[in-house]
């Protein structure tokens, strides 16, 4: 594979000097000349000499997200020049190129492709229109504009079987993991944004959804992408607060595993996971609100998947998927540990069998926490804002049900939070609470299963009544310990996650 570094300014020698101090963080070098038009075929070669990378050279308008306004007899003399003084690449938009014809030297051509709209539902067609204006030797560049997840993995199930020669990417936020990804599927280089450096500006992206060049390696397994790189995630809806890829990603990382680790947020699993038929797709974490779905698209191998009807691990298994349940085992260990200071105080229960539980939430994460209660022999009740679900779930797991305003007058010994209230991310107020303030029992154990930020509202209320507060992101590390034993049948460095945890959260889930 080869990560093409992308510049874009409005001043040659800017762009020039911002382009050679990055050169070691790529392969090749892309100069968008889009703003500065032709500098001269004399200030090109001087670039070409002193770049220790290949340079790429184009000029790109609104079709591709650029802004150059010349005419196409410019746009063709630039790229002419720069086949002169020696460039590697230049790339041409396919409209353009039979009027650019052949250019001289060593030089190829890149014949591009964009769809700044959409998604073409016909990739093959959309690629074979620009076969029909290419010479011996050109390389194709097709980047639609990925308006869903589905669209990235479409047109990397397209690359896939496509005929060589073949570079092909998203643009778009929701296509961004095909930059990542495309190396994998057969394209010959992916791009980046330049990287943001100390004492030097930043050149913007030259494409929404391009990551910048660092934000990519870090993504990428210690030898690189390769056609037999495993391909993980965490599938959900929304993840812009999901810690999972900073997590396994450093755990796949400090194992020295040919794998990365990247979000897919879907709106559907059943089409997602269609789509993702490729082998290189290995395994996923499945979070709200997908994990009900997960367990019906799934053959159950566990317990605990069996128990509580919801999976929060997919594992590839040929064709199909073996789904499990790593939250249940996760909130016992949690609440086991927990119950180790709690219960030292007089007339508390001694461990979490002998518990009174109350969770508030109806989810997938309700679902493994009244599994986790249920299991132990605790007696364990339920509260949700739909009364019908609530019940529903009672039935099901072995539990009771109250209505959600009956939780201020509830007894128990144990309140596990598990709505996404609280969560402190994007438009969400870390200082809300799920219930009011006075509703929590005092001296009670209180488990959040929210674990961003670490001190939720709920969690600073409950300390203030005397309970013992316990953070969500115990209950996260240990799932996620468990996920990567799963995915890679090997143990994790579980120290290793608690600490790419912490960093990633701002602080010691403890």
């Amino acid at each position: 594979m080869a990560i093409v570094v992308s510049h874009v300014a409005g001043d040659f020698d800017a762009l020039a000097a911002r382009a050679l101090r990055q050169a070691p963080l790529g392969d090749l070098i892309e100069l968008r000349l889009d703003r500065i038009g032709h500098p001269g075929e004399e200030r090109l070669r001087e670039l070409v000499r002193a770049s220790p990378k290949p340079l790429i050279v184009t000029l790109h308008g609104p079709e591709a997200f650029g802004t150059f306004a010349g005419s196409a007899d410019e746009l063709c003399e630039t790229l002419l020049a720069a086949a002169r003084a020696g460039a590697s690449f230049v790339d041409v938009d396919w409209t353009l190129s039979l009027e650019l014809g052949e250019v001289e030297g060593k030089c190829h051509r890149i014949v591009s492709r964009h769809d700044t709209e959409g998604t073409p539902e016909d990739l093959a067609a959309f690629e074979e229109e620009v076969r029909e204006v290419l010479y011996e030797g050109d390389l194709i560049k097709l980047v639609p504009h990925a308006r869903s997840t589905a669209d990235g993995l479409r047109v990397l199930r397209h690359l896939r079987r496509a005929r060589g020669g073949l570079v092909a990417f998203c643009s778009g936020a929701k296509g961004s993991f095909t930059r990542v990804l495309a190396p994998i599927f057969g394209s010959p280089f992916t791009y980046a944004a330049s990287a943001e450096l100390p004492g030097m500006e930043s050149g913007e992206p030259t494409a929404p959804g391009q990551l910048r060049v660092n934000d990519l390696r870090a993504l990428l397994p210690p030898g690189g992408l390769g056609p037999e790189t495993a391909v993980f995630g965490v599938v959900g809806r929304p993840l812009g607060h999901s810690l999972s890829p900073w997590v396994h990603g450093m755990a796949l990382k400090g194992a020295h595993l040919d794998a990365v680790y990247l979000a897919f947020e879907i709106d559907d699993l059943d089409a997602f996971l269609d789509l993702a038929d490729d082998e290189n797709f290995r395994g996923f974490s499945v979070t709200a609100p997908f994990k009900e779905a997960a367990f019906a698209r799934s053959r159950p191998s566990d317990e605990a998947c069996e128990r509580v009807r919801a999976c929060n691990t997919l594992v590839r298994d040929g064709a199909g998927w073996r789904g499990y349940n790593t939250d249940l085992g996760a909130i016992e260990q949690t609440l086991e540990r927990a119950f180790r200071v709690h219960a030292k105080e007089p007339g508390r229960p001694q461990g979490l069998g002998a518990a009174r539980v109350l969770v508030l939430g109806t989810g997938g994460a309700a679902r493994a926490a009244l599994g986790a209660a249920t299991r132990a022999g605790a007696r364990a009740t339920v509260a949700g804002r739909s009364p019908e679900r609530a019940a529903a779930l009672a039935r099901e797991l072995g539990a009771e049900a109250i209505g959600w305003d009956a939780v201020a007058r509830a007894e128990y010994d144990v309140l596990v939070h598990c709505t996404p209230v609280g969560t402190g991310v994007g438009t969400g107020d870390a200082r809300e609470l799920p219930i009011p303030a006075e509703w929590i029992r005092p001296g009670t154990l209180v488990l959040d299963a929210v674990y961003r930020p670490i001190r939720t509202g709920l969690l600073a209320a409950a300390r203030e009544r005397g309970c013992l507060a316990v953070p969500g992101g115990e209950w996260f590390v240990r799932q996620a310990r468990d996920q990567f034993e799963l995915f890679t049948r090997r143990a994790p460095d579980e120290d290793l996650m608690r600490a790419a945890f912490e960093r990633g959260v701002g602080g010691s889930p403890a």
